[in-house]
């Protein structure tokens, strides 16, 4: 297992007023509120200095301490990105990795992977894609994809690096033929590169499209993804967590 790396912390943005769902961050799954079994899922990855969860609603911070999560109260944001550079620059972290308030069962390889790839680079801001985009998720929005473009230069690890070229939510499937995935809701970076990411305006496609990375390619920032294939499951909708359930197992829950 990854030892805990210094400086790399692990913040999990989480809010009460989602427009698809409603109060998600507090449903419980089996008695552990959601936001909970994510933080904890970062926790179990053994890879972080520390692990927070970043919200602008107290009761989302008080569930939190209840069940020994440490949480951080911020002003409003339009994203969790510019909420989690808010956060870092309260928490004085050096390098940050983003993971969703709704991923109770992230693929621990895939954390301990970003720990140690995000430092080879301060400027960009990392990601995921996998492969495996199945026929029905090409025109599902609440399914983002990710085009993604040549290999990144630099050294290597266990999983292939691309770069992120565009991102959309609905599109047909045979619209192009480049090289897509599904997008994988965690990002990473360093400080620097999300301070810049905060000061940014939010981009017309960005505004459009509802999806943050749009930002830093419309502004010239590099979007890295690791790509591979994993078992996960986000909680967008209700009818989501009988699917979390049934992975739990597989991901030693």
């Amino acid at each position: 297992m990854t030892s805990c790396v210094p400086g790399i912390d692990c913040i999990v943005p989480a809010r009460l007023a989602s427009t698809r769902f409603p109060g998600k961050p507090l449903v419980e799954i089996q008695g552990i509120p959601l936001v909970v079994r994510s933080a904890r899922r970062a926790i179990d990855a053994g890879c972080f200095s520390r692990v927070v969860v970043a919200t602008e609603d107290a009761a989302i911070v008080e569930v939190c301490r209840e069940h020994g999560i440490p949480g951080i109260l911020t002003p409003r944001f339009p994203t969790g990105t510019d909420r989690v550079a808010w956060a870092c620059e309260q928490m004085g972290s050096t390098w940050v990795v983003n993971l969703q308030g709704d991923e109770p069962v992230f693929p621990l390889d895939l954390l301990r992977e970003l720990v140690l790839r995000i430092p080879q680079d301060p400027h960009s801001l990392w990601t995921a894609a996998d492969t495996a985009l199945e026929s029905e998720a090409w025109l599902d929005p609440d399914v983002v994809k990710i085009a993604l473009g040549e290999a990144c230069p630099g050294p290597s690890g266990a999983l292939p690096c691309r770069y992120a070229t565009d991102f959309h939510r609905a599109r047909h499937p045979g619209s192009d033929l480049g090289f897509w995935g599904v997008h994988v809701g965690i990002y990473a970076g360093s400080r620097t590169a999300l301070t810049r990411f905060a000061a940014l305006p939010q981009s017309s496609r960005e505004r459009a499209r509802s999806i943050e990375p749009l930002r830093a390619l419309d502004a010239g920032m590099g979007v890295k993804a690791l790509v591979g294939k994993w078992n996960r499951v986000a909680v967008d909708r209700l009818e989501h967590i009988s699917r979390v359930m049934d992975e739990m197992p597989k991901a030693g829950e």
